[in-house]
């Protein structure tokens, strides 16, 4: 698999992605899952605007747009956020680096294992069109389904998919991620239209 490790720039969006070392498990229980969520809502969310995501057993995905510098700065300002000594990209690499140290820490602790748990470095693809975007947001959420994990992508409980339908989300941009649709009904339609393996091609990583 070709390693996609370019740095991350500020003010672009990203596809965020890696897997457990021989694709062996990250997540083992529901308490794991949502563990990884709430490390993320504090330690990357901040810093990001999330469009999806989806965790799986054995790997995850999310969509973000990294936050400009004057966006982040703005936040350390006003005492929210720690200060930034490197440039942005670097920054949020070491915050998602962070993030998963933290979660192999845990999951490692809970199953009585050692070592590393996740494929070094995490990749990160960047998204260079709104349709890209748009497509790469309904594979995200279908993967449940493309893995055969969950028959239903709209029950998926550690996907982004629930949290659009909500009246408040809670990690994703919904009102940003939205706008690539034109509102909440062409979403939902969107995902229920077939798409040919052509246009989904150059999502296909795992």
């Amino acid at each position: 698999m070709k390693n996609f490790i370019d740095p991350l720039i500020e003010k672009c969006v990203f596809h965020v992605y890696t897997r457990g070392i021989d694709r062996k498990p990250i997540f083992l229980t529901d308490n794991h899952f949502r563990s990884f969520l709430r490390k993320y809502e504090r330690m990357v969310s901040p810093y990001v605007n999330t469009y999806a995501f989806c965790l799986l057993g054995n790997h995850f995905h999310f969509l973000i747009r990294i936050k400009s510098k004057q966006e982040i700065d703005k936040l350390i300002d006003l005492n929210l956020l720690p200060i930034r000594k490197v440039p942005v990209g670097l920054f949020i690499s070491r915050k998602i680096g962070n993030l998963l140290n933290s979660h192999a820490q845990m999951f490692n602790l809970a199953t009585s294992r050692t070592g590393g748990l996740f494929e070094s470095p995490f990749r990160r693809k960047p998204v260079d069109s709104s349709q890209y975007l748009t497509h790469l947001i309904k594979y995200i959420h279908l993967n449940p389904v493309k893995h055969e994990i969950h028959s239903n992508y709209e029950f998926y409980p550690y996907s982004s998919y629930p949290e659009y339908l909500k009246f408040k989300s809670r990690i994703i941009d919904k009102k940003e991620g939205l706008f690539w649709f034109g509102n909440l009904e062409v979403f939902e339609k969107f995902h229920e239209t077939e798409t040919s393996e052509l246009k989904i091609s150059k999502l296909l990583i795992e």
